[in-house]
């Protein structure tokens, strides 16, 4: 044991003091006399202990010299050397990927990761911590917290994201919040390696946590379905990733609603495909794996389903280019007039010309608006990189003249100048492709590029009339919703509401967890699915290992002094005075 403040030991001449006057104390001799006769027996029962009578007479002298003992020595700062975590600044890397999710004995690898973190903050000894959470972007938790309380409760409220994670970014972004060599890493994953961009942390010591055991996995890799035929075909591969043979079972089924069944046998590392004809039509396909292993979140996939050839109903009018333009990339054409179509139920896409929107049929719908109103092009044309104009080339295109834009929240994808000739987005919740000029005013109808204008957006609407599209854990993205609700509920497969979203004004933002879902909007139902990174099919470990030890101490612990002894020292000098005044006290009232 060391101390800090050793000077105040000199203290010591006031407890030599309060020794001297008990010695100089006057002294009383004990006589008895007559009165005292009265109270004999009392006295004689008093005396029957007299070693309580010598602590009675000098309880106030000890208590007094051992308070002040106490008090000096806090004063001094006794400390002694202990081990500590290694660094004045550290920086906590967790991955919250989908792997992390793998269990063994009925934890998970997040769980474990979780408790580790704990455990080092419960050895932090006035270091600060920076906390980064290592997702597809990289979000800091903590910066330069010195607190454990609030440590300990960000790290209690950390969450698996089920997202790949960016470990090359969040290293880059540790060596930018470094501080030199009083800067430890700390990363916790369940595969990390080494690589160059460790190595070349400006010798930052780093330790790596790579949590958890061998998860046996088995794994879907991909699933998918198409039309074949008058029926739905799906295709399956499985995965054996284990060192071992396993026996499992393959389902295919919509809702609850099983649609193929088989089992299946796969010797270690085996690679199986299981194809599958005639499927009925369904909105969506969820194909499953039945094995217990010890990483489920691979053992799910989802395809949603959508006709890849759906009609076109041209409604009223339509100038004959459009309608050649559909025939030629092979669509299956219907002419329709808008009032016999009341009260029909129908899938497909409508073509349509006019001024206004306010009676087209709620489908996706190409519209040619033909406004009186138009405007002289001047400028050049120019558009985004955008799949409606993949292998459409517009450089020789000429258009004359172009009708005034309609109103709505519509995305331009081709201008001239300021003025708006296609533009895209949602009407009523479905998709729309607004192509503001009369096909009479262009030759465009006359190359090659028109068609081929038709093909892209009569797929793209296809594929976005109830069908949001695969989307990653987490992600969130903006959807063009026009005048149409704002408000979206989110269901999953079980129909549960997982919550609400209004698209007015916010991104719409997919769950973490990998699977399929419906986001209702009014009467509207649309399908999307939540895809795990094909990066995340795999439950392997890596082990853990210390890089840039020679960067300060070898080890990762380090000696430190203690001086919390201090504080109790005062404490308990002054619960003696408090004792000290109590006997006192006492002693004058008797």
């Amino acid at each position: 044991m060391q101390f800090l403040n050793p000077i105040y030991f000199i203290l010591a001449i006031f407890i030599g003091a309060v020794i001297l006057f008990y010695f100089f104390r006057k002294q009383y001799t004990e006589k008895t006399v007559s009165s005292n006769l009265l109270w004999e027996q009392v006295l004689n029962e008093w005396q029957a202990s007299p070693w309580l009578k010598k602590l009675q007479q000098n309880l106030l002298f000890w208590l007094q010299l051992l308070a002040l003992i106490l008090l000096m020595l806090a004063l001094v700062r006794p400390f002694w050397l202990e081990d500590s975590l290694k660094g004045e600044h550290l920086i906590i890397i967790i991955d919250p990927s989908a792997s992390m999710s793998a269990e063994r004995g009925g934890k998970s690898r997040f769980e474990m990761a979780k408790e580790e973190m704990l455990e080092l903050a419960g050895k932090l000894n006035g270091q600060q911590v920076t906390l980064i959470k290592a997702g597809e972007k990289n979000e800091i938790l903590l910066s330069r917290e010195d607190d454990p309380t609030a440590i300990r409760r960000t790290i209690d409220g950390l969450n698996l994201t089920y997202e790949h994670e960016n470990m090359d970014k969040a290293l880059l972004l540790a060596g930018s919040l470094s501080s030199g060599k009083d800067t430890a890493l700390h990363i916790f994953s369940d595969s990390a390696v080494k690589n160059d961009l460790m190595e070349d942390l400006a010798g930052l010591y780093t330790v790596v946590h790579n949590i958890g055991e061998d998860a046996r996995n088995v794994s879907l890799q991909s699933f998918g379905t198409a039309a074949a035929g008058d029926g739905i075909s799906a295709i399956a591969v499985i995965e054996n990733q284990s060192a071992g043979n396993i026996e499992t079972g393959f389902t295919v089924q919509f809702e609850n609603e099983v649609l193929f069944e088989q089992n299946l046998s796969l010797k270690a590392n085996e690679q199986t495909t299981v194809q599958i004809k005639n499927l009925p039509e369904k909105p969506y396909y969820e194909a499953s794996i039945s094995i217990n292993d010890g990483y489920s979140a691979d053992n799910f996939a989802a395809s949603i389903y959508t006709d890849p050839k759906p009609k076109v109903y041209t409604m009223g009018d339509v100038n004959p280019f459009a309608v050649k333009g559909f025939q030629t990339i092979g669509a299956e054409l219907l002419q329709t007039d808008p009032a016999a179509l009341k009260g029909f139920e129908m899938k497909g896409v409508v073509v349509a010309e006019g001024s206004t929107l306010s009676e087209l049929p709620e489908l996706p719908t190409i519209f040619f608006n033909t406004g009186k109103e138009k405007t002289i092009l001047k400028e050049a044309i120019s558009g985004d990189k955008d799949p409606l104009f993949e292998y459409a080339d517009f450089e020789r295109v000429y258009i004359s003249s172009a009708s005034a834009a309609l109103e709505g929240e519509w995305e331009t994808v081709l201008k001239s100048g300021d003025i708006p000739l296609i533009q895209r987005g949602m009407q009523n919740g479905l998709p729309i492709i607004i192509v503001n000029f009369d096909l009479s005013d262009t030759d465009w109808p006359l190359l090659p590029g028109f068609p081929i204008f038709l093909y892209n957006s009569y797929h793209w609407l296809s594929q976005q009339s109830d069908f949001l599209g695969y989307f990653s854990a987490g992600e969130e993205r903006w959807i063009n919703i026009g005048t149409g609700n704002g408000g979206w509920e989110i269901f999953n497969n079980k129909d549960e509401n997982l919550y609400s979203l209004d698209l007015n004004k916010e991104n719409f933002k997919a769950p973490v967890i990998p699977g399929t879902y419906q986001a209702v909007s009014g009467n509207q139902i649309y399908y999307f699915s939540v895809l795990l990174d094909e990066r995340e099919k795999n439950a392997g470990i890596g082990e853990s290992f210390t890089l840039n030890e020679k960067s300060s101490e070898k080890n990762s612990m380090i000696q430190r002094p203690n001086e919390s002894l201090w504080f109790w020292l005062a404490l308990i000098a002054f619960i003696l005075i408090a004792i000290e005044w109590e006997v006192f006290r006492r002693g004058h009232r008797g």
